[in-house]
């Protein structure tokens, strides 16, 4: 079993912890991807909603403890901000920075943000419009070319925004085969099936459209 701080819940109800700790038992056992995956990908769960209270702060200490640097934390925040909403993204980017003073990480500027050359369009999907196509090709660019983030954690943090949003249909076909670039069929079905600790109704609506995904390349 993974090392997960849960004391925060057994503060407030002994027996929630339990269920956390046997969520977590199942998601964080998923063999095909790693530990600090999944915490990324769970703490984008949480911008995504703008939920940023004590499941973030947990996440983000748990992050911390698996390796995950302030700087690679706001590059985090950074990269969802097109699929959360800027806003949402502005609300995790002031907790963070309250979490890791009250949790004493070290914060530290991120002179090497490590970004890369824009990925252009390779995280776009087809819209009509052609304002929004522009906006999509740039934002998602500059998301995208956050390199302190592996390619692969992009990969999946990004599937679990749109599981989160239930954002299915062409955007997340779209970015299902961005994973199936770096990662295999049983490692982005994992990834997926990690969101089910977000929701299970949300996870399996995800888990039949990847499914037919998967069917189209066979």
């Amino acid at each position: 079993m993974v090392d997960l701080p849960s004391s925060p819940l057994a503060e407030v109800d002994a027996e929630f912890e339990t269920m956390a700790l046997e969520t977590g038992g199942f998601t964080f056992g998923l063999r095909h991807t790693t530990t600090r995956e999944k915490l990324l990908q769970v703490a984008a769960h949480d911008i995504c909603l703008a939920n940023v209270g004590l499941a973030f702060k947990m996440h983000v200490m748990a992050a911390h403890q698996h390796g995950a640097s302030y700087a690679d934390l706001l590059a985090l925040i950074r990269f969802v901000a097109p699929y959360s909403g800027y806003p949402a993204a502005a609300s995790a980017l002031s907790a963070l920075k309250q979490y890791a003073g009250e949790l004493g990480l070290e914060v530290a500027a991120d002179t090497d943000p490590g970004r890369g050359v824009p990925a252009g369009q390779e995280a776009v999907w087809p819209v009509a419009d052609s304002w929004m196509a522009d906006f999509l090709a740039s934002r998602l660019g500059r998301a995208w070319s956050e390199e302190r983030l592996s390619r692969r954690e992009r990969a999946f943090v990004a599937l679990a925004a749109l599981v989160t949003l239930q954002a299915l249909g062409p955007s997340f076909r779209r970015h299902v085969e961005l994973a199936l670039q770096v990662a295999g069929p049983d490692e982005v079905r994992d990834a997926v099936r990690f969101t089910a600790e977000m929701g299970v109704t949300k996870a399996v609506a995800a888990l039949e459209e990847l499914d037919e995904v998967l069917a189209g390349r066979a």
